[in-house]
């Protein structure tokens, strides 16, 4: 198999897969699938790649301790509602991607 490093489309095709595993993981409610996630979000930080999503979804919740990858659960006194993730992470989405704060863990 040939990859095309230029590929113009390669950062929508990795947001993509990494979607595809995220649903595959809840699907099969598969803590080795979210553990993938997270190995794959370093591996991609370590080659110099941006792996903060504008929608959070690939970052720890701070509120309900969601996996990177895991939709958010509902936690005493913070119902998600028709949400698939509390707000607070997706504004820690948001600042990570304006730079004004550090990459949370565990990327």
């Amino acid at each position: 198999m040939r990859f095309n490093v230029d590929e113009p489309d390669a950062r929508e095709r990795f947001w993509e897969g990494m979607r595809e595993v995220a649903d595959a993981a809840a699907r099969y409610q598969d803590q080795s699938l979210y553990q993938a996630i997270v190995k794959i979000g370093r591996a991609a930080l370590a080659q110099g790649i941006q792996v903060v999503s504008s929608g959070g979804l690939f970052l720890l919740c701070p509120v309900c301790d969601a996996q990177p990858g895991q939709r958010c659960i509902n936690v005493a006194g913070r119902p998600l509602g028709d949400q698939a993730l509390h707000p607070e992470r997706v504004e820690l989405a948001q600042k990570t991607m304006r730079g004004e704060g550090p990459l949370p863990p565990p990327l």
